[in-house]
């Protein structure tokens, strides 16, 4: 389906007299029902387009085949509906899509709030195992992927102490760390310190 031209600019060549003079008055209208024909033609063809390409229910005046022909009123009552209904629909994505971006954003806050809470409940014990051999045990922090057990063993060593041995299990909802480290004399505190700050992500 072709649309139809745009009209001509009302007043331009064709709107002249045959001698390049000022045309008539019968050819002033004929030329002025001319351009408004071509524009209802353009203004059915842009409602129909529209109303056949989109999931908005139909102009309520659409003509059917073997009806009687509109009459121009009608046909503008039809474009005006046909607007109000795509702008009802266009505001009614625009609401929907503003709540599924505040439930997505709800969402991510809740997730991050609770591994931040997980992170925060973990407590910290160590056993002195002698000649600077400490077992640290982790319990309580998030499963997760492995992600904060790394963060973890990665805390130990930055504070100063060697890793001897490190793994974690899993119980219900909640990881136990264990960690083997060597530790000067009188580091181990600096040690727990920085452990518990990259439990909370501050490190």
């Amino acid at each position: 389906m072709e649309m139809p031209p745009p009209p001509p600019p009302f007043g331009g060549a064709a709107a002249t007299g045959a001698g390049g003079g000022k045309p008539d008055r019968k050819t002033v209208e004929r030329n002025r029902r001319n351009q408004m024909n071509a524009l209802y033609s353009r203004l059915d063809f842009l409602v129909r387009s529209g109303s056949s390409t989109s999931s908005a229910p139909p102009p309520p005046a659409a003509v059917q085949r073997g009806a009687p022909a509109m009459t121009r009123p009608d046909r503008l009552e039809e474009a005006a509906a046909y607007i109000r209904q795509t702008t009802e629909r266009v505001e009614r994505l625009k609401e929907r899509k503003r709540e599924l971006t505040a439930a997505a954003r709800a969402s991510s806050s809740s997730s991050s709030s609770a591994a931040a809470a997980g992170a925060a409940a973990a407590e910290v014990e160590v056993q002195h195992l002698g000649s600077g051999l400490h077992a640290i045990l982790v319990t309580g922090a998030p499963p997760s992927d492995g992600a904060s057990f790394h963060r973890a063993v990665r805390a130990v060593e930055e504070a100063g102490g060697e890793v001897q041995n490190a793994h974690f299990s899993v119980v219900g909802a909640r990881a136990i760390y264990t960690i083997h480290t060597l530790v000067a004399e009188g580091g181990i505190e600096r040690v727990v310190q920085r452990l518990r700050a990259a439990l909370r992500g501050d490190a």
